[in-house]
């Protein structure tokens, strides 16, 4: 039984009790949301045997032949490395990104993006340049808000085809 025991005292337990609760329950929060999402991002990347990263230089790429997919299989093969074939129909340029669609429906269709940071390495106006050819966009497919993509981020990763 408690009796005589100070007020101020219990408050402090409680509220120390209260925060401890708080703090642990924020680390695993982190945990869960930053580390175990990182990971699984990571391992989501990594290359399946046979196929080649053109995001790395040449003398980097593991031997292995490409997997050539149409645009319109391109949400059947997500966290795939492939070379998605097709002719780029739509361009957005936001100044974040800029973006190649290969259906006017740029929301429910594969789109290949150029982020700003990787502008200085591809062509001026990648919008413009890139319009209307036929390419090969090569890289992992991701799914972004229930549309397939491809972040490009080398030149390398995408091929005008005659």
């Amino acid at each position: 039984m408690m009796t005589n025991h100070n007020p101020d005292l219990k408050k402090f337990l409680v509220r120390l009790g209260v925060t401890v609760a708080a703090v642990v329950l924020v680390m695993y929060l982190a945990k869960v949301w930053f580390v175990d999402q990182r990971r699984a991002d990571l391992s989501s990347q990594a290359p399946t045997s046979g196929q080649v990263d053109k995001s790395l230089p040449e003398s980097q790429q593991p031997a292995g032949t490409v997997h050539v997919i149409s645009w319109q299989d391109a949400a059947k093969h997500y966290g795939e490395y492939a070379t998605v074939e097709g002719t780029i129909v739509a361009t957005h340029n936001s100044g974040k990104a800029c973006f190649l669609s290969f259906h006017p429906n740029y929301k429910r269709y594969f789109t290949a993006v150029i982020f700003a940071s990787a502008f200085s390495r591809f062509p001026a106006n990648p919008e413009n340049y890139y319009n209307g050819k036929k390419v090969h966009v090569s890289g992992y497919i991701k799914e972004y808000k229930g549309t397939p993509e491809i972040i490009l981020n080398d030149p390398s990763q995408i091929e005008i085809l005659k």
